[in-house]
């Protein structure tokens, strides 16, 4: 992958050499808390991470990466430091007018085919970009997002493409096709022999595979109408994946009406040892109001249902949102269980935004079967942000929570963001 890289930025790099620039962000972060592991003995934990985000771009080049320090500084696990690299890739645009290549590890979302991968993924436009081409292949990231490649990629792999179609501006048409293949690492157990006595055994899974095809539907036309279309079909088991239809459309001035509806299967890979069990659909369908009133004050209404085979659950949830402030109330009520909520977000600027104190507040009461008591849970998040200039951000917030379990559980976190942006003359 390094020796692809190099070779892909040393033919890369003649293409073009003006408007270079350098962005990054450090982000600084802890977080902290004390968690009651036994009736006598308490855990406290300081997590710390330190994220790097890097790009390098030219007109036409642009190197990318995305990297998380981690360690746990006073819990179990301390000095045990993980480093997570999220992407690393060369990105290539224009080529020869029309195209576009990725080389390196990167987040494909196209379709049903989605994840991390060591690889490659490329585009094409044609016809004045009404039709494009997109195919990715890649080896799965390891877990834990080591900064490493997979030996066993071809095991661990995944593949497939897009077709899709701009006829106008307003509406967006694809296909995708995707597989991937994940095998689980090989690991010894402990197995009887004819005699029933214990002998280790090197356990060595099959590769599970998944096999979808999507198409997908988008409309956008901000005044009238907009809307969204999915449906994945699973290839191996021959079944619909998901069904997946949201529209949102304009009754009168400044009031609107929503509509979605949801149906999958639970997502389980065609040779894993879960697909032997029997599992139900999961079909979920909301119906909303929205006004506006004035330019600051927006207010909804929802009502909905999900049916989780021979049980249902129904929801009612009412809200409105400021310039400041936001909040809304709901009740799920089911065959056996119930819970209602409360919430409240709130954070005002001062000083022309650069102290800005908000405050999230949530209460629930909620049972969950009928025979239960009901029982409460609060929820109260103070904290403020403080940005002297626009490249340094400073983050604090407090987080109290009550419930049956934790009497008084307190968690502090902390941030600090550093941004900047500089323009380069290297070449």
């Amino acid at each position: 992958m390094k020796t692809r890289l190099t070779l892909l930025l040393l033919i890369a790099l003649p293409v073009s050499l003006s408007a270079q620039r350098l962005q990054g962000r450090f982000v600084t972060s802890a977080y902290a808390w004390e968690t009651q592991s036994t009736a006598e003995t308490a855990v406290s934990h300081l997590y710390g991470y330190q994220t790097l985000q890097l790009s390098y771009a030219t007109e036409d080049l642009q190197l990318n990466t995305y990297l998380q320090g981690f360690n746990d500084f006073a819990g179990p696990y301390k000095n045990d430091f993980q480093l997570r690299l999220y992407n690393l890739f060369l990105k290539w645009r224009n080529i020869g007018g029309i195209g576009e290549i990725n080389l390196g590890r990167q987040y494909i979302a196209a379709g049903a085919g989605n994840g991390v991968i060591d690889g490659a993924l490329g585009s094409v436009r044609l016809w004045d970009s009404k039709v494009r081409l997109v195919g990715f292949w890649g080896i799965l990231a390891p877990l834990g997002m080591k900064a490493e490649i997979r030996e066993d990629g071809k095991d661990n792999s995944l593949l497939g493409g897009q077709i899709i179609l701009e006829p106008v501006p307003e509406a967006q048409v694809s296909i995708g096709y995707a597989q991937k293949l994940m095998k689980a690492p090989s690991y010894t157990a402990i197995r009887p022999d004819s005699l029933f006595n214990p002998y280790p055994v090197e356990i060595n899974p099959s590769a599970e595979e998944e096999q979808y095809l999507s198409g997908e539907l988008r409309v956008d036309s901000p005044n009238m109408l907009s809307g969204y279309f999915r449906y994945d079909f699973d290839v191996n088991t021959e079944q619909t994946a998901r069904f997946h239809l949201f529209v949102r459309g304009r009754v009168v001035e400044n009031l609107w009406l929503t509509g979605e509806y949801l149906e999958r299967q639970p997502r389980i890979s065609f040779n894993s040892f879960f697909s032997v069990f029997a599992y139900n659909e999961i079909r979920d369908y909301e119906l909303g109001l929205e006004y506006a009133l004035a330019s600051d004050w927006r207010f909804f209404g929802k009502y909905g249902a999900v049916s989780y085979g021979d049980e249902d659950q129904w929801r009612v949830t009412l809200g409105g949102s400021w310039k400041y402030f936001s909040a809304s109330v709901s009740t799920n009520t089911g065959d056996d269980s119930k819970i209602s909520a409360l919430s409240l977000n709130a954070g005002y600027p001062l000083w022309n935004r650069m102290l800005t104190p908000t405050l999230a507040v949530s209460y629930a009461s909620y049972k969950l079967s009928q025979y239960d008591e009901l029982d409460n849970a609060l929820s109260i998040a103070p904290g403020v942000v403080y940005r002297p200039v626009n490249w340094l951000s400073l983050d604090t917030q407090v987080q109290w929570l009550q419930n049956t379990i934790y009497k008084n559980d307190l968690r502090i976190m902390v941030r600090a963001s550093y941004f900047f942006s500089e323009r380069l003359d290297i070449f």
